[in-house]
């Protein structure tokens, strides 16, 4: 398997972004809607402790769903892995003491209490119901947003419309149609969009996919699966941006390519290129560049290595590579050129300075490995 360049490697960010772009949007947006709740409930407190007659039911709701989504919002914030049970949490918070609660509670005080209406005594919750659908189409599948929708209607939307039905004097008040209407037909409408939504969610998906492959894949070599040159450069590039001298490249060119071609066949050829690729990439560590130069040359980026260690990973890349034989071009050996990254440097001086070092190494009888300090 490939090695894949480190973080700093702007083409790897840009792969990895495009893989992961829902999660983030998803984390974020939970964040977003955690702290919009959160603020709502702190004002919501707020307002009820300076109503001069406020009911006791407001006075305990808003404070504690304050403090839970409170909670909630720092815990996914300091453990954002954890999202999916943050959700459930902050859904089955919001669900109990922003509608559920309130709803059978005012219900049960408008029955069996004289002189109180549903449309008086009811908290402004009435498109709760709608609001925790619409969340639900970030965070759930498809079938937990049905399920979701069904007992949310179910245990908040139903009762309050069942009690305005058989209380009509309260239903064609201002505030009972609003709740009539809210918690019916338009709760309704927005539950008719899951079936739109899974669509949308599964095209967007294809499309993300889709895009990060062809990204990947302009950027591989179609034998190796390696990086490509250009790929390389840009990791070079990179690295040589951030000057830092801890740096290293190693060029290695496979000895006698074009004999193991005329004798073989390039189909062989193509076998020693691939079994060259799979055991560097054993090797080399996930934060090394490891690309095909072009040709039968490769090309590898250490970062964060002393010169002695990227000397002793390029003794192990030939050791590695001469190890054993490749049928049917049989015993295979690669010179190599070692090189460290100064402050100073460009890729054209870089690329020469370790080209130059290769050469030396195959002029010195080939498979053995040469550095740029050893030719000055």
């Amino acid at each position: 398997m490939p090695i894949l360049p480190s973080k700093s490697c702007r083409t790897a960010q840009l792969i990895a972004v495009m893989l992961h772009t829902d999660e983030t949007f998803t984390l974020r947006t939970a964040l977003a809607t955690l702290a919009l709740g959160d603020i709502t409930a702190g004002l919501a407190t707020l307002i009820h402790y300076w109503e001069p007659d406020p009911y006791p039911i407001d006075l305990v709701f808003p404070p504690l769903m304050f403090l839970l989504l409170s909670f909630l919002w720092c815990w996914l914030y300091q453990r954002p892995e954890n999202l999916q049970k943050v959700m459930r949490v902050s859904l089955v918070t919001v669900f109990l003491g922003g509608a559920a609660f309130p709803v059978w509670i005012s219900i049960g005080q408008a029955i069996y209490l004289p002189g109180i209406t549903l449309v008086d005594r009811l908290p402004p919750m009435s498109s709760f119901p709608m609001a925790i659908i619409v969340v639900m189409f970030i965070f759930a599948t498809p079938r937990t947003i049905i399920t979701t929708a069904v007992v949310t209607w179910t245990l908040v939307s139903l009762p309050v419309l069942i009690y305005l039905i058989v209380h009509p004097t309260e239903l064609w008040s201002r505030r009972g149609l609003e709740m009539a209407v809210t918690l019916g037909p338009i709760t309704g409408v927005v539950s008719t969009l899951i079936p739109f939504h899974r669509v949308l969610q599964e095209r967007f998906t294809s499309l993300q996919d889709e895009r990060a492959l062809m990204q990947v894949l302009s950027e591989r070599d179609s034998l190796t699966h390696l990086y490509n040159r250009r790929a390389a450069k840009e990791f070079l590039s990179t690295c040589i941006t951030d000057a830092d001298a801890s740096d290293g490249v190693i060029l290695f060119d496979i000895d006698h390519f074009k004999r193991i071609n005329d004798t073989y066949g390039h189909q062989a050829g193509d076998v020693v290129l691939v079994a060259i690729a799979m055991r560097c990439s054993q090797v080399l560590r996930k934060n090394d560049c490891l690309a095909r130069w072009g040709g039968e040359e490769f090309l590898v980026v250490l970062r964060h290595v002393v010169e002695e260690v990227i000397e002793r990973i390029a003794e192990e890349l030939r050791l590695a590579i001469a190890s054993e034989e490749i049928e049917p071009a049989g015993s295979v050996t690669a010179s190599f050129g070692v090189s460290v990254i100064k402050p100073t440097d460009t890729i054209e001086n870089l690329l020469r300075r370790v080209d130059t070092a290769m050469y030396a190494a195959k002029t010195s009888g080939r498979n053995r490995v040469m550095t740029d300090k050893s030719l000055s």
